[in-house]
Order: structure tokens, then C-alpha cells, then sequence
């Protein structure tokens, strides 16, 4: 297959319609388009010409002009010698008619048989074939293309600026310079959608604008499955040709990213792993492919076009699901999060057109390989209604089927999930709750007080287990009162205060949860303890020396301080903070499911 070459290389002027044939009796006409219906009278001789009059005689008797340049018009580049043949449109079949373009055809002599033994003039930079694409200018050239039925005379004209990378399908090659942004364009079915900049791909870790690396490459963006047992496909850049030679602008260079490499695809180094370079921009998925089906307007794509937030070609793709319920699952709310650090959401049946950002842990934190499957809402009937979550099943494919055998994403020892807090800063996600039938649930968190600076782990009753890292000096609770979510003080769970020193004696994470104190020495008193319900990592002494002042932690026994004094909190000590936790309710008889800590 012949590639068309980057647009803006060449520029097209025209002068409008002319009526008479008289004052082009010395110029030669051309006739057609078409190579299978080119004649003698179609050859044209352009060599060694800045600009090149170009006249066409239509069939209804009218007559055109209008000039082409080799290259940019300050740049003056003349036509090479030998610039002798015919200009003809070319269109591969498999893509839309919106996407053929003008060439032309170099050939020994003016016999329309030697058009298929010749061969298609080339850029300045002798990278691609010399075009001007259909879509781009309103010219003569264009009305011989409607006359021989090449494109549809109602497709609409557009116009673009030199030193931008126009792409009409997906896998269309184009020069990428390794110094230098770039400012890309796509045919949609629409319209022309000017993307964000592509910053340089292998940043200065100084300077993010500079590059490592100068040189430049001939490139073309594909489609690639994500993973063999998931349905979906990414958008990838594979390297077709080194124009000139890549040298690295600093000593260190390639210690930090890979040179590419031809007929590969790129890849970078991300966090010290290697890793192949996908590009997010939904508009690159509207382009025709010649491998895949081109994407319809009616994907789901086009509430999301008109305002993407943020600038950069690796922004988060934003998904649609219909639902947050189970059983109602599509294999259309198949979501993959591999990788990504981020996903903005909204719902189907979402009036506005706001979106929330969903991050794995933090802004930087990628969600890990493999997790791929469906967001659903989560609602222990046998605990407060407060308590529902939004959490993500991972499954082998996009079938719901297979929801009930899938296995919940984990984020440290516990099920990850979009909190309460997070859904009642969400209007879209309030309204698809709204709509699935948890109206009670969105009311009682619009009955709620809440900061989004609130701590991610809450209790909404009094024996909720909760993770405690033996290792950290505070361990930072909130609790769901009924109009409000309010702070606990923070604690340690074991510190050793010998010496006047603060020593956090163990590592490891363990579960605990409090309790009421039924103990004789807090009779008359309104005590908590502290009990341990599993060990998630092994405990172990931060010093081998450690003479166990501090009694090591044991499953189903209380948290027991020096002397063998069991770690109690007297909640009429004044402290108000921590007096909050008298007020949330006791469901002593709800067996902890422990098997949703890991």
C-alpha cells in the first residue's frame, strides 16, 4: 500500500472559475483525475518550478486555475528535474472516500501506459509521497474529484495551518521530529479535530520540553489487543523508518530511555520498567483503520468529545457505564484499568455532562496489570446503609456472567473502593445510584456534612475492623455520625515510651477493631479495647535486639501495652475527639468478614 505523506509540506492556491477558454490557449489542460481514464493531454511537465499552474477543463465547459507549490511557500523549494507525469487522485479502498488524496506520478513519456511503471514524486524530505490531501482546500483539483465520482461533491472542505500533522487514517505514516512538539490533526467523521500537542516522547528530566534524544523518525500510529483474554485495543506507535540518525543530547541518556528502534514499537521507561507507549486521545479511535472497523459517532465517544478536561494526548479516556448493579451488568461496562493512573466515569443515564476522575491510590499510583472487569456497588445489608461502596470485580473478560466468579481488586489488604466521601462529591455518580435504586443511599449522603479532605478509612459502627500498621506513629480513623463524618484522634496502636524516646518496637500490619470493655478494672467506666482479629504481614522486631518490653501482637487476644496492661481508650476522658466514638452504633453480634483483608 502507498502511504499519503504529511500535509503540510504542500499548499494549494486557488484563483476561482473562469469562464473562457481563450487566454489558456498556450496552456495545457488536464482532464481527469482518474489513472485508469488519464490521455496524452493530461501530462504535465512541473520541473524546476517554485509554483506550477495548474488548469482544468471540466466537463460542462468551465475552466479552472490554480497553483501548486513542492513545499512550504517561504521555503521556495522547486519541483525536482525530471518532474514530468500525471496528477491522479489517489484512495485505498478499504478507507472512506474522504480519505483520498492527490499525487503524482512521475513517468518517461506522456503514454497514459507508462502510468503504471512509473513511480510517485516525493516530499523535499524524500520521506513520503508528494500529496494534497482532498478534505484540506477547496481547489480545481477538487472539482475534477467530484466530476469523476472520486469523493462525494456534499463532503465538506476544511482548512489547516503549515506545520501541522494531518492524519486521515489511523495508520497513516508521518515524520516525527524527536526535538519538537507536535501539533496533530484528524479527519473525524464530522469534522477536522485538532488534538492537544504531542509533547517531545523522551523528556529531559531537567527540562520536560527538552529532549533527550535529536534525530528523526517515520511513524504511524496502529491498533494493538491489550491482552489476549481481554476484549479492547490500545492506541500504539510502531517506528517504520530512521530518517536521519538518533544521537542522545546528554551523556546519560540512554541509561534512561530506550533508542528506538525500526520495524518495533516505541516504548519508554516508566518507573524503571520498560513498557510499550500508548496514546489515549478518543479522537485517534474515530479515525478509519485499514486492520479494524472505523468507530461510529453512536460508541459512545460523543458526549465526551466536546470537553475534554485535559491537554495532552495521554489524557484519561472517559467511559459510560449503564449501571452499577450486578445483576443488570453489560459487556459494555467492561472496563480496563491496566496501567492507567487514572479513569473519569459518568453514567448513562447522567443528565450533565460533568465526569469524576477516579484515581487507584493517588494521582501517581497506576492501577496494577490485569485489572479488567466491571465497577458495581457493594451493600452489606447487616450493616449501616453509610457503609456501601463502590468497589471494582476483576474478571477474565467483558461477559457478566462470569461477575460471580471474579475476585475484587485489592489496594493495601483491603477491598478498593470509591468511599462515601468521593460519592457525595460526585453528581454523576449520585445520579446513576439515583437511577439503579439506591435512592435511600443517595439521601443519607446528602443528609452528611463532609470535607474532601477527609481520611479514607471510616467507621460507620463500633466493631468495624479496621488495618492498623504496627510501624506507623498514627493511625487515622473518621467515623460516620448521622449528620456528619467526624475525626478520631489519631494513635498509635504499641509505642514504647522508655527513656523518654517514642520506640514503635514492631513492623507489620494486623487487623484489629475496637470493643466495649467487659474487663473488671474499667467496671463503671466507659472503656474501649482493642482486639486482633488477623495478621496480614509477618511481625517481626524493628530491632533484633528488642528485649519485648512490649508483648508481641496475637490473634484473638486484646492489644496488651507494658506490664502486661491491656491498651485501653476511656472515652469520658475529655478527649472529644475521641469522646465521638461513644456515639456510633454497637453491632457486637455481626461477625467480621475477615477475608476481606489480605
Amino acid at each position: 500500500m502507498v502511504f499519503c505523506r504529511v500535509p503540510h509540506t504542500i499548499r494549494l492556491l486557488t484563483r476561482g472559475f473562469v469562464s473562457t477558454r481563450s487566454q489558456y490557449r498556450q496552456q495545457p489542460f488536464i482532464g481527469t483525475l482518474k489513472s485508469e481514464s488519464l490521455q496524452r493531454s493530461d501530462f504535465l511537465d512541473i520541473s524546476n518550478t517554485v509554483k506550477k499552474r495548474i488548469i482544468s477543463l471540466l466537463k460542462n465547459g468551465r475552466v479552472t486555475e490554480g497553483g501548486i507549490l513542492y513545499g512550504k511557500k517561504q521555503d521556495r523549494h522547486l519541483f525536482p528535474e525530471k518532474s514530468q507525469g500525471f496528477l491522479y487522485c489517489h484512495h485505498d479502498p478499504r478507507l472512506p472516500s474522504r480519505t483520498g488524496e492527490i499525487r503524482f506520478r512521475v513517468t518517461k513519456n506522456s503514454d497514459p501506459a507508462s502510468f503504471k511503471n512509473g513511480s510517485d514524486l516525493l516530499r523535499p524530505d524524500g520521506a513520503l509521497p508528494w500529496s494534497i490531501p482532498l478534505a484540506l482546500s477547496q481547489s480545481p483539483l477538487r472539482e475534477l474529484a467530484i466530476q469523476d465520482g472520486l469523493i462525494d461533491a456534499e463532503a465538506a472542505v476544511y482548512k489547516l495551518r503549515d506545520k501541522v500533522v494531518f492524519l486521515a487514517f489511523l495508520e497513516q505514516p508521518f515524520v516525527l521530529n524527536l526535538e519538537r512538539h507536535i501539533r496533530m490533526a484528524v479527519l473525524t467523521p464530522r469534522k477536522i479535530e485538532k488534538l492537544p500537542q504531542l509533547r517531545v516522547l523522551f523528556p529531559n528530566l531537567l527540562n520536560r520540553n527538552l529532549s533527550l534524544f535529536k534525530g528523526k523518525l517515520l511513524v504511524s500510529f496502529e491498533q494493538a489487543p491489550l491482552e489476549p483474554s481481554v476484549n479492547g485495543t490500545s492506541i500504539v506507535m510502531r517506528v517504520l523508518k530512521i530518517l536521519e540518525p538518533i544521537k542522545p543530547l546528554v551523556e546519560d541518556a540512554t541509561i534512561h530511555q530506550l533508542i528506538p528502534v525500526p520495524g518495533a514499537l516505541l516504548k519508554c521507561v516508566s518507573r524503571g520498567r520498560i513498557q510499550i507507549r500508548e496514546f489515549e486521545s478518543p479522537y485517534l479511535k474515530l479515525l478509519p483503520s485499514v486492520e479494524f472497523p472505523a468507530l461510529s459517532l453512536s460508541d459512545g465517544l460523543q458526549h465526551d468529545l466536546p470537553k475534554l478536561r485535559k491537554k495532552t494526548l495521554f489524557a484519561d479516556l472517559a467511559r459510560t457505564i449503564s449501571t452499577l448493579v450486578p445483576c443488570r451488568l453489560q459487556p459494555s461496562d467492561f472496563v480496563v484499568l491496566s496501567g492507567r493512573k487514572g479513569i473519569c466515569i459518568t453514567g448513562r443515564h447522567v443528565q450533565s455532562q460533568k465526569r469524576t476522575r477516579i484515581p487507584y491510590f493517588c494521582k501517581r499510583t497506576p492501577f496494577p496489570a490485569n485489572t479488567h472487569g466491571f465497577f458495581y456497588m457493594h451493600i452489606n445489608p447487616r450493616l449501616p446503609l453509610v457503609s456501601g461502596q463502590i468497589r471494582f470485580r476483576i474478571t477474565p473478560s467483558n461477559d457478566p456472567a462470569q461477575f460471580e466468579n471474579g475476585v475484587d481488586l485489592f489496594s493495601r489488604g483491603e477491598p478498593w473502593n470509591i468511599d462515601i466521601v468521593q460519592i457525595a462529591h460526585s453528581a454523576p455518580l449520585k445520579e446513576q445510584l439515583h437511577c439503579d435504586g439506591y435512592a435511600k443511599y443517595v439521601q443519607a449522603l446528602s443528609s452528611l456534612s463532609l470535607s474532601k479532605c477527609q481520611t479514607r478509612r471510616l467507621l460507620c459502627y463500633l466493631e468495624q475492623p479496621f488495618i492498623a500498621d504496627l510501624s506507623h506513629p498514627n493511625q487515622a480513623i473518621g467515623i460516620i455520625l448521622r449528620d456528619k463524618i467526624a475525626p478520631v484522634l489519631s494513635f498509635p496502636i504499641m509505642v514504647d515510651r522508655r527513656n523518654y524516646k517514642y520506640v514503635y518496637p514492631y513492623t507489620g500490619r494486623i487487623v484489629v477493631r475496637f470493643e466495649r470493655s467487659t474487663l473488671q478494672q474499667h467496671a463503671g467506666g466507659n472503656f474501649l479495647v482493642l482486639r486482633v482479629l488477623k495478621i496480614l504481614d509477618p511481625i517481626t522486631p524493628a530491632d533484633p535486639d528488642y528485649d519485648m518490653y512490649l508483648p508481641m501482637p496475637r490473634v484473638g487476644s486484646l492489644v496488651v501495652v507494658a506490664n502486661n496492661r491491656v491498651r485501653s481508650f476511656d472515652l469520658d476522658e475529655g478527649n472529644s475527639r475521641l469522646g465521638n466514638l461513644k456515639y456510633l452504633p454497637s453491632l457486637p453480634d455481626v461477625e467480621p468478614d475477615l477475608e476481606a483483608f489480605r
